[in-house]
């Protein structure tokens, strides 16, 4: 097993009064899993992927339970244990990288960064020949020249590819995907679940797939957990989560997806 969250849960306190966010929340992830999360906006699904990453704030935040990444807890992790965690064996994409690169740098620098903080044994050719090979591994057309272009020179499609490759370029065991194919097109989304997938197989790298689109779930996920107002309502193997739901509420979701009429 690789992650086992266990009665997590999530209160504010920088309201007058505390605001619990998150509550109750156990489930675990296996090495090569993909768990799809899904729920409404305010559910509780990002919080606690942010806490798994261990990107929460530590103050005006209290956190109950464990989250058990190889055994050792995230929310009690010593700070610099934490910072060789993240980005290396722990790695998230967001949903709109714009905002998470820099406009300023090329792409190349961009993707290496992972390499420069946790593989200070790599020299500079070396790292390049890796994030040029992960460009190619994401499917991008032409990686060298993608190494040397800025964010602005690329599509939106293609700057996630980026971003799949930046997580991916440390080998790390768990790639945490928020609402990562949100802001593409529908054709581009398909592409990315496929290539995901595809990632997934050949590397073995655990995924844990956060949206709010049921279709996009089902796709990509092996299992799924469905979360509601803070609070894990169900959870199980994603055709059974689909054909025989338990919840009403997962029954609205599931009855809420678009279908196309021929």
């Amino acid at each position: 097993m690789l992650l086992s969250v266990e009665d997590f849960g999530i209160e504010f306190h920088d309201h007058d009064s505390p605001e619990r966010v998150v509550e109750g929340v156990s489930f675990t992830l296996d090495k090569g899993e993909i768990l799809g999360i899904v729920g409404e906006s305010g559910s509780g699904k990002s919080m606690t992927a942010l806490a798994i990453a261990g990107l929460l704030p530590r103050k005006k935040l209290k956190k109950e339970g464990r989250i058990l990444f190889e055994g050792e807890d995230v929310l009690t992790m010593e700070r610099h244990k934490l910072r060789g965690l993240q980005g290396d064996e722990i790695c998230m994409i967001f949903q709109e990288p714009m905002t998470a690169l820099n406009p300023t740098m090329k792409i190349g620098l961009q993707v290496e960064e992972a390499l420069r903080i946790h593989h200070t044994e790599m020299n500079d050719a070396q790292r390049k020949e890796r994030a040029i090979k992960w460009l190619k591994n994401v499917e991008l057309d032409d990686p060298e020249r993608v190494y040397e272009s800025y964010p602005h020179q690329l599509s939106g499609g293609m700057r996630q590819r980026v971003m799949i490759a930046a997580a991916m370029v440390g080998n790390p065991q768990l790639l945490i995907a928020d609402e990562a194919t949100t802001a593409l097109d529908v054709t581009v989304q398909a592409q990315i679940i496929k290539l995901l997938q595809k990632i997934n197989k050949e590397s073995q790298v655990a995924i844990l797939f956060i949206s709010h689109d049921l279709s996009l779930i089902r796709q990509i996920s092996h299992n799924v957990l469905v979360m509601q107002n803070g609070h894990l309502v169900e959870k199980g193997a994603v055709d059974d989560i689909f054909e025989h739901p338990q919840q009403e509420y997962t029954r609205k979701l599931i009855s809420a997806i678009p279908r196309v009429e021929l």
